[in-house]
C-alpha cells in the first residue's frame, strides 16, 4: 500500500528546557497500521548543538556522583579494579594485534615471492609470537572474569545492606534497583565504551601502518574500503522512515478481534470458563469469519515495525558490498596484472573490514550514554541517602510517664487523604483508648477502619488532626522503637519466601531465634491454631513455602542446553518440592508469626480483619487465644463477624464513610439503637 504523509505543527518542546528544534510529526500508513514521527530537522548543525547542549546539561551535575562512586569502587577492591582494567585494556588491543601479525605474515609472504632468497624461519617467529600473543589473551581472560566477579562481591556486600537499611524509610514509594549488584552497571557500561573505543583507536592505527608499507595502487585501494564502510555506516538510515524513533498503531478492528480471539483460544486462565459458557466450539468459526473481513493484507504484524521498517535497498547493498564482497570490488579495480603485493592486499583488505564491522556493530549496540551512565551513579546515592518525609521523633519510647503494660490512643479531629482520591479516606476522626483496654471497631467495607490503624503504626501521617500515644504526639518519638511496641496481623498476610520456620521467626533477633524443637515456636503454631497442619507437611517446620513472586531470573537452580528427562528428574529432586497453601492456613500462619512476636514490650496488638478466610470455629478460638494474651496489652480488632466479642469488649468504635459515627459499650450502642444496631441484628 502506498504511504501518505501529513504534516501536523504541534510538535513538543524540547526537553531540559532547550529552545526547541522545528520538527514536525509525519504520519505514514503501512498496511493496516498508521506510523507518526518526527522529521529529521534540514539543518543537521542545529540538531547536534541541541545535542550537545542536552549532553552537557544532563551530565554536568551528575558528574561529581560518579568521580565518587568510582573512588568507593577503587576503596572498595583497588587490586581487583586495577586488574579489571587492565585485562579491558589488553583484550581491546587483542584484535589490533591479530591484524598486526596478520599483516606482518603477509608482509614476509610477499617478500618471499618477490625475493625468492628470504629464510623460512621469519614465518615461524611471527607465528610464535603470534601463538604466545593468543595464549596470553585466553590467560587474561579468566582474570578478566575473576576480578570481575570480585568486584561484584564487593559491591554486593558494601551497597546491599545500605540499600536494605533504607528501604523502610522509602514507604510508601517504591524502591528497586535493575541489578542485584548496585554500582556493576555503571563500572560495566562504562569500561565497555572505554574498550569499544580503544579497540577502533588500536584498529585504525595498526591499519595505517600496514596500508603504509604498501605500493601504488593497493596503498589508495586498501585507503579507500577501510574508510568507505565505516562512512556508510554512519550515513545510512537505521530504518526506512530515517528517523530515531516513530509510534504505530493499528485501528483495524478485525485484526484486533483476530487476536482477542487468538487469546481467548490458547490462554489457560480462559478455558475453563469458555467451556461452562458453551464458547468453544464456536471460536473457530467466528475465527474463520473474523479472517475472512480482514482479508490477505501485507504488514498485518507489528514485528516489523517493532524491529524498525526497512530502508531503502541500495544502502544495504553498499553496505553489503564493503562488508561480504570487498574482495570482489578491489579485484576488479585491480590492473589488468596481478602481483604478490595484489594477493597479499586483498586478505589484509578482507580482515581489516571484517575487524572493523564487528567494532562499529559493538558501538552501535551501545544504547547507554555517558549521561545515563552518570545518572545511575546518582540513582544509587540516591537510594542510599534518601531522606524520608515521615518525621522520626527523638523521644524513646515507652517514656517514663508511660504506664507499665498497655498504651493509651487518642485522636483529634484526624484526617487522611491518600494521593490522588477525589475523597477523604478519614475524616475529622475523633476518640480516646485508655491503656489496656480491648477495643472493637466496625463498620461496612470501605469506612476507613484499616486505614485508620495504618496511622497507628505511621505507614501515613495524618493530613490534618493530632495523634497521641500515651500523652504525647506521635510524631515526638522514635519511629522505629515505638513500631517495635506494636504487632499487627493484617487481612491479607504476606507468606515470605523461605520455610515455615523463618515465614513464622521472621523479624525476630537472631538471638532470640528458636532452633528446632523450640517450646516457644511449639506455642506460637498452637495459639494460631497451624500446629495440625504443620506437621503433616513433608519437612514440618522446614518445608520449603511457595514464594509469593517469581523466582524465575536467579541462577540458584536451572538448566544449561539440552538435557534429558532424567537430568530433569535429579534437579526436581535436589531443588525440593515447594509447598502451596490455602488461604485459611496462611492466615494460620501470620497469626504464629503474631504470637512469636509478641513479647514483655509489646503494649499494643492489633488484629485487622485477619479471620477472613477462617471458618466460624477457628476464628472464635484464635480471637479466644488473643483475648487469652492481653496480659495488660491494649488489643484493637476489628472484623466483621464481631456477635461473639461485643460484649467482652471496653470499647465499640462504629465507623461509617471515613467518620466515626459511634461509640462506646455494646449495651450502650443498642439502645441507641443506631448504625452499630443494624450491623449486630444481621449477625443474630
Amino acid at each position: 500500500m502506498p504511504s501518505t504523509d501529513a504534516l501536523v505543527d504541534h510538535s513538543p518542546p524540547y526537553p531540559d528546557g532547550l529552545p526547541s528544534p522545528r520538527t514536525p510529526l509525519r504520519h505514514r500508513r503501512h498496511g493496516i497500521f498508521d506510523i507518526a514521527f518526527e522529521e529529521r530537522n534540514s539543518d543537521p548543525t542545529l540538531g547536534i548543538s541541541h545535542l550537545i547542549l542536552g549532553w552537557l546539561r544532563g551530565t554536568r551535575g551528575n558528574v561529581p556522583y560518579a568521580r565518587r562512586l568510582c573512588a568507593e569502587i577503587f576503596s572498595l577492591a583497588p587490586w581487583p579494579l586495577l586488574t579489571y582494567l587492565a585485562c579491558n585494556i589488553w583484550l581491546s588491543v587483542s584484535s589490533a594485534l591479530n591484524l598486526f601479525f596478520l599483516s606482518r605474515l603477509l608482509n614476509v609472504l610477499e617478500d618471499s615471492l618477490s625475493t625468492p632468497g628470504i629464510q623460512p624461519e621469519m614465518f615461524q617467529i611471527i607465528a610464535e609470537m603470534w601463538l604466545s600473543f593468543a595464549l596470553i589473551s585466553v590467560g587474561v581472560d579468566r582474570v578478566f572474569t575473576q576480578s570481575r566477579d570480585r568486584i561484584r562481591s564487593h559491591l554486593r556486600a558494601h551497597f546491599i545492606p545500605k540499600l536494605i537499611d533504607e528501604q523502610p524509610l522509602l514507604f510508601p514509594i517504591s524502591g528497586s534497583f535493575d541489578s542485584e549488584v548496585p554500582g556493576w552497571n555503571f563500572v560495566h557500561h562504562l569500561t565497555r565504551k572505554m574498550r569499544i573505543c580503544l579497540t577502533l583507536l588500536s584498529q585504525v592505527v595498526v591499519l595505517l601502518y600496514a596500508i603504509s608499507h604498501k605500493q601504488s595502487p593497493e596503498k589508495e585501494l586498501l585507503m579507500t574500503f577501510c574508510i568507505v564502510h565505516p562512512i556508510l555506516r554512519w550515513l545510512a538510515p537505521s530504518n526506512g522512515i530515517g528517523s530515531e524513533g516513530y509510534v504505530f498503531w493499528t485501528d483495524s478492528a478485525p485484526y484486533k478481534r483476530l487476536k482477542a480471539l487468538y487469546g481467548l483460544a490458547f490462554s489457560p486462565q480462559y478455558r475453563g470458563d469458555l467451556t461452562l459458557d458453551g464458547v468453544t466450539s464456536g471460536l473457530g468459526t467466528e475465527y474463520r469469519k473474523t479472517s475472512g473481513n480482514l482479508g490477505i493484507v501485507t504488514d498485518s504484524e507489528p514485528y516489523p515495525w517493532v524491529g524498525g521498517l526497512l530502508r531503502s535497498w541500495y544502502w544495504d547493498f553498499l553496505i553489503n558490498l564493503t562488508l561480504d564482497l570487498p574482495l570482489a570490488v578491489y579485484a576488479l579495480t585491480l590492473p589488468s596484472r596481478m602481483s604478490a603485493s595484489s594477493v597479499t592486499s586483498m586478505a589484509l583488505l578482507q580482515q581489516a573490514t571484517n575487524t572493523l564491522a564487528i567494532s562499529i556493530g559493538e558501538y552501535g549496540m551501545d544504547p547507554s550514554s555517558l549521561s545515563e551512565l552518570f545518572a545511575q551513579a546518582k540513582w544509587l546515592y540516591d537510594g542510599i541517602s534518601y531522606e524520608s518525609t515521615t518525621i522520626n521523633g527523638h523521644m524513646p519510647y515507652p517514656t517514663d510517664k508511660s504506664k507499665k503494660s498497655g498504651m493509651s490512643i487518642s485522636f483529634r479531629n484526624v484526617c487522611l487523604e491518600y494521593p490522588g482520591s477525589i475523597s477523604p479516606a478519614l475524616d475529622r476522626v475523633s476518640f480516646d483508648v485508655s491503656a489496656g483496654q480491648l477495643v472493637l471497631v466496625v463498620g461496612a467495607n470501605g469506612s476507613g477502619k484499616s486505614s485508620m490503624l495504618k496511622l497507628l503504626a505511621r505507614l501515613f501521617d495524618p493530613t490534618m488532626g493530632e495523634i497521641l500515644i500515651d500523652g504525647n504526639a506521635v510524631d515526638t518519638y522514635n519511629v522505629e522503637q515505638l513500631r517495635r511496641t506494636m504487632v499487627f496481623l493484617s487481612q491479607s498476610p504476606v507468606i515470605y519466601p523461605g520455610t515455615v520456620r523463618d515465614n513464622i521467626c521472621i523479624g525476630l533477633p537472631h538471638a532470640h531465634r528458636p532452633g528446632k524443637g523450640s517450646a516457644p515456636l511449639d506455642g506460637a503454631c498452637r495459639k494460631g491454631g497451624c500446629t495440625d497442619f504443620v506437621t503433616k507437611l513433608p519437612n514440618g517446620y522446614d518445608t520449603q513455602l511457595a514464594p509469593t513472586f517469581s523466582f524465575e531470573n536467579d541462577f540458584c537452580d536451572g538448566t544449561y542446553g539440552i538435557v534429558s528427562e532424567r537430568l530433569r528428574q535429579e534437579l526436581q529432586t535436589r531443588r525440593g518440592r515447594r509447598v502451596d497453601i490455602s488461604g485459611g492456613q496462611k492466615q494460620r500462619l501470620a497469626a504464629a508469626r503474631t504470637f512469636m512476636r509478641m513479647t514483655d514490650d509489646t503494649r499494643l496488638v492489633v488484629v485487622d480483619e485477619a479471620t477472613s478466610s477462617l471458618d466460624p470455629v477457628a476464628e472464635r478460638d484464635l480471637l479466644a487465644e488473643f483475648r487469652a494474651s492481653r496480659n495488660g496489652r491494649t488489643m484493637i480488632f476489628v472484623t466483621h463477624r464481631f456477635h461473639h466479642l461485643a460484649r467482652e469488649a471496653d470499647q465499640i468504635i462504629c465507623m461509617r464513610e471515613g467518620t466515626v459515627v459511634e461509640r462506646g459499650t455494646h449495651d450502650e450502642l443498642i439502645n441507641l439503637d443506631g448504625e452499630y444496631s443494624k450491623l449486630y441484628d444481621a449477625q443474630s
